[in-house]
């Protein structure tokens, strides 16, 4: 059973207490005390009584706490002068466990992390293997796409930050298609991936409007001390809602899109859709598929992959489009 924060913080207090060299066997009042200049809350005698004996209970319900009360010296301690609950010994189950939680989250995570967490994940990785020399090492079993070296991605931790911290940021940014480099001031909301790509959504001030910048293209990102202009949270969690990728083609609303696909295309959109909107009806030939969606330049992209095994029937602009 999960242990609540707010009795999780009064076992940090009592702990602390009941470790305090300088004032051994403090009573039940002294650590009531400690309790309210702590977390400024008082619990009652009764609940310190409860948390003694939770804490004494068995993992992983408790901590195994050796508490317990001395007649003699009309107070509280520990049987054994060097535990803490902030040092709980593990187990090889409890070691193994964790390990097998960190190799699948080192598997999923390696290129998609930062440097400093996947840093930290070794670091803990390397220590139970000290405490436990004979521990098997598991052999890796979740392989995920991850491209090494991808431009931009060192940019990862401060891009993090500035979301985290709701700091402005000034970088320079490159047009692929304009060929020529821009600085922009942009109040970062999220970073998104997509097709094992990585991009920034924030408000730009240039655009006055939320924008999406690829990490390849952003160039010496500075944090900057200024004044935050914040996004709505609806805005932000809706601006993706309805788009299949990252770059919805301007001045293009929410849409009905209608397409055509053969028997074995339509094995692949069936089996993975392109979005929950997404319906099917079979047809000779092959199925037709209709989506609500703002169209990307993510889905022309898609579209245009399957060649003639695909052909788009709703809007007409978007038919004319891909024939371009």
């Amino acid at each position: 059973m999960a242990i609540a924060r707010s009795a999780y913080r009064r076992y940090k207090v009592i702990d602390s207490v009941l470790r305090n060299e300088f004032r051994r066997y403090p009573t039940i009042e002294e650590i009531q005390t400690a309790c309210y200049n702590a977390l400024d809350l008082k619990p009652s005698l009764d609940t310190l009584e409860k948390d003694f004996r939770n804490m004494k209970l068995p993992e992983p319900d408790g901590y195994d706490a050796p508490i317990a009360y001395c007649r003699q010296n009309r107070g509280y301690h520990y049987k054994d002068p060097n535990f803490s609950i902030n040092e709980v010994s593990l187990s090889y189950k409890d070691v193994d466990s964790i390990k097998e939680a960190l190799e699948i989250l080192q598997s999923i995570g390696s290129s998609r992390v930062s440097e400093s967490f996947n840093y930290a994940l070794n670091k803990i990785l390397v220590s139970y293997k000290e405490e436990f020399p004979d521990g098997n090492s598991m052999r890796k079993i979740i392989e995920t796409e991850s491209i090494s070296g991808s431009r931009g991605f060192e940019h990862f931790e401060i891009l993090f930050l500035a979301c985290k911290n709701k700091t402005p940021l000034s970088f320079t940014h490159y047009s692929y298609q304009k060929r020529r480099f821009k600085s922009v001031i942009v109040h970062p909301v999220l970073l998104k991936e997509f097709d094992n790509f990585w991009y920034l959504l924030g408000y730009s001030e240039g655009h006055n409007a939320l924008r999406t910048f690829g990490f390849d293209r952003i160039y010496e990102p500075m944090l900057l001390n200024r004044k935050f202009i914040p996004t709505s949270a609806d805005i932000v969690n809706n601006y993706y809602k309805d788009i299949y990728g990252v770059y919805p083609i301007e001045n293009q609303p929410k849409q009905e899109i209608v397409f055509f696909t053969s028997t074995i295309v339509s094995n692949y959109f069936e089996a993975y859709p392109i979005h929950g909107s997404q319906t099917s009806k079979k047809n000779d030939g092959g199925c037709v598929f209709k989506l609500q969606l703002v169209p990307s330049v993510e889905l022309l992209k898609l579209f245009r992959s399957y060649g003639s095994e695909l052909i788009v029937l709703e809007p007409k602009w978007l038919i004319k489009e891909l024939k371009n």
